[in-house]
C-alpha cells in the first residue's frame, strides 16, 4: 500500500511546483532563442535589427532606420544610440523587438549581460519549442534519507576561484566561503566547497555518479544558513539542474575543482536530458 504523503514531502512538492512555474514563465529559461557576443566594432547580430558594439566598457545599440526597436524599461522606440554599462555576472532586459518589426514573428526580448569579461545578448521569445512542450522537470522520488547532516567550515577569508562553465568559450569566477563537510549518510567524510549569500545561505555545485546517465553533467543545491556551531542539513531532494539542461543558450557555472561526490546522488531533479 502506498504510504501517505508527510509534511516534508508535501513541502517538497509545493517547492518543486513553484520551481516549474518559474521555468515556464514568460521570457523565462525555456524561451531562449540565441546567445551572441557583442562585437568591438559596430555590426549586426541575429534576430535584432540595428547594430551592436562595445566601447570603453560600455555596450552600445544603434537602431536601424525604419525598424523600430523599443527600450525595454520605457517602452519608447529607440531612435538614437542606446548605451548600458554592466559589471561581471550582471544581466538586464535591454530591448524589446515588437512582432511587427519582425514581420509578424513572435515578439523578442533582448537581455544584455556580461559573462567572462565580455558583453553578450540573449534573445527570448514568448513561444519556443521548449516552452510549448514543457510538462515539468523529472525528479527522483522524494526520500528523507537524502537530507544529510553536515557542518560548515568557513575559510578565514573567501577565496576567488576560476571555474569553467557550460560554454567552452567562457571562464567564470566563484567566491568560495568555505567547505561543507558531510558528517553522516552516504556522503559521510566528503566535502564540497561552498559559495555563501548575503543572508548566510550556501550554494553547492557538484558532480556525482548519476551525471551523464540520469542527470546532466552537474547540478546544484541551495542550503539555509548554518547554525552558530556550523551544523546544517543538506537536503539533496532540493537539488536543481542548471538552465543548460533545457537550452544550449545558457552559460551556467561549473563546480569548483574537487566538488565531486563519489556516490550516485539519486535525489532532486533529474533533468529533461543528460547533456555531456
Amino acid at each position: 500500500m502506498k504510504q501517505p504523503i508527510n509534511n516534508a514531502e508535501a513541502s517538497w512538492r509545493q517547492w518543486h511546483r513553484l520551481r516549474e512555474e518559474g521555468l515556464a514563465a514568460e521570457f523565462g529559461w525555456l524561451t531562449l532563442t540565441s546567445y551572441q557576443w557583442l562585437p568591438s566594432a559596430p555590426g549586426p547580430l541575429d534576430l535584432v535589427p540595428g547594430e551592436f558594439s562595445v566601447a570603453d566598457g560600455t555596450a552600445v545599440y544603434t537602431p536601424a532606420p525604419g525598424g523600430p526597436v523599443d527600450d525595454y524599461d520605457s517602452g519608447a522606440p529607440v531612435v538614437e544610440p542606446l548605451s548600458a554599462t554592466l559589471a561581471e555576472d550582471e544581466s538586464r532586459y535591454w530591448l524589446r523587438v515588437p512582432a511587427a518589426t519582425r514581420g509578424g514573428a513572435d515578439e523578442t526580448v533582448v537581455e544584455l549581460g556580461v559573462r567572462g569579461g565580455r558583453y553578450m545578448i540573449r534573445t527570448r521569445a514568448r513561444s519556443t519549442p521548449a516552452r510549448d512542450a514543457f510538462d515539468g522537470v523529472p525528479t527522483f522520488d522524494f526520500d528523507p534519507a537524502w537530507a544529510l547532516a553536515a557542518r560548515f567550515e568557513p575559510y578565514a577569508a573567501p577565496r576567488t576561484e576560476t571555474i569553467g562553465s557550460f560554454r567552452a568559450d567562457t571562464t567564470l569566477t566563484a567566491e568560495i566561503a568555505g567547505d561543507v563537510v558531510f558528517t553522516g549518510g552516504p556522503a559521510g567524510g566528503q566535502r564540497l566547497a561552498a559559495e555563501q549569500g548575503a543572508d548566510g545561505s550556501l550554494t553547492l555545485l557538484f558532480t556525482d555518479q548519476t551525471n551523464g546517465d540520469s542527470t546532466p553533467a552537474w547540478r546544484f543545491v541551495n542550503v539555509p544558513a548554518p547554525a552558530v556551531d556550523g551544523s546544517l542539513l543538506v537536503d539533496f531532494n532540493r537539488t536543481l539542474v542548471f538552465p543548460f539542461a533545457f537550452s544550449e543558450h545558457a552559460v551556467c557555472p561549473a563546480p569548483p575543482r574537487g566538488n565531486a561526490l563519489d556516490i550516485p546522488v539519486t535525489a532532486g531533479e533529474r533533468g529533461p536530458a543528460a547533456r555531456a
